[in-house]
């Protein structure tokens, strides 16, 4: 979970380092106030090459900084997208969330450059590493949604966005983008399989967001949050900070904790922090 916020402004970045040398970002973006965080961190890993950039739904906090990266050199060899299912749906949270007319930009400037873009489906595999016969790692697609063709009806951006699931021997990570409550609602009755280690709580974990009852679905033993310490301690936050301290799961947030690094092997998983001794 890479640092992308600013002192307000929120965003998500996630790098997965596969054994194979693979390498994947979840959304790719950073706050308003963050002066090139993004790109920085790739510079600073000497990162110049994505096998695959999953931007798991279009709001410029999740994909905002897509572009300036591979400007800057680095080669990305596909990307996966969920579009929203028609320009109003989109234009509805123009200027501060969504724009029609950016999202075919930025689908313009990736065919200029020959890069390849999809939708995935539910279930697909996106990337797969074996050790022998046997899959070592994995990252899945669990579900997405269009905003239109759902089962709780129209939907806004966030409830577009594509939830995957990265496998490592024992351990599961589940990538949220921003679910929101309306679909997450429905998830969380859903025979959807959503059990995960370690949770990338939705968007930011600020309200709005989907409801506890997903969250025990998911029944998570450590919460990942991608937010600035600001909106952290806020009310907004305050039904995310209650549940998971609630529940005394361990909880790293981006913007208190720095940068935090998940590593996993084939008995479990470690995590690392920029700022171990932060309070969350």
């Amino acid at each position: 979970m890479v640092n992308v916020e600013g002192v307000q402004g929120q965003a998500d970045c996630h790098l997965v380092e596969f054994s194979d040398g693979k390498k994947v970002l979840i959304d790719a973006a950073e706050g308003h106030d963050a002066k090139g965080a993004a790109v920085a961190f790739l510079k600073a890993r000497m990162i110049k090459h994505l096998d695959l950039v999953v931007i798991t739904h279009f709001h410029w906090d999740h994909y905002g900084k897509l572009l300036e990266i591979i400007n800057s050199g680095v080669r990305v060899d596909r990307v996966a997208i969920n579009l929203p299912g028609s320009r109003e749906i989109a234009d509805v949270e123009k200027p501060w969330g969504c724009d029609w007319e950016d999202v075919q930009a930025v689908l313009r400037f990736l065919a200029d450059r020959r890069i390849p873009y999809f939708t995935p489906r539910a279930g697909e595999r996106l990337i797969e590493v074996k050790r022998g016969d046997k899959v070592e790692a994995s990252l899945d697609v669990v579900c997405l949604f269009d905003g239109i063709a759902t089962p709780v009806g129209r939907t806004d951006i966030n409830d577009t966005s594509i939830l995957v699931r990265l496998t490592h021997g024992p351990t599961r990570a589940l990538f949220t983008g921003d679910l929101n409550a309306k679909l997450g609602a429905w998830l969380a009755t859903s025979d959807f399989d959503l059990k995960a280690d370690i949770l990338k709580v939705p968007h930011h974990g600020t309200e709005g967001l989907a409801p506890n009852e997903f969250f025990a679905k998911v029944d998570p033993k450590v919460a990942l949050v991608t937010s600035p310490k600001e909106l952290w301690f806020s009310l907004r936050s305050k039904r995310t900070r209650d549940y998971f301290g609630g529940l005394n799961i361990p909880t790293y947030v981006s913007g208190v904790h720095g940068t935090v690094t998940v590593t996993m092997d084939d008995k479990g998983y470690s995590i690392t922090a920029e700022h171990p001794d932060a309070k969350p």
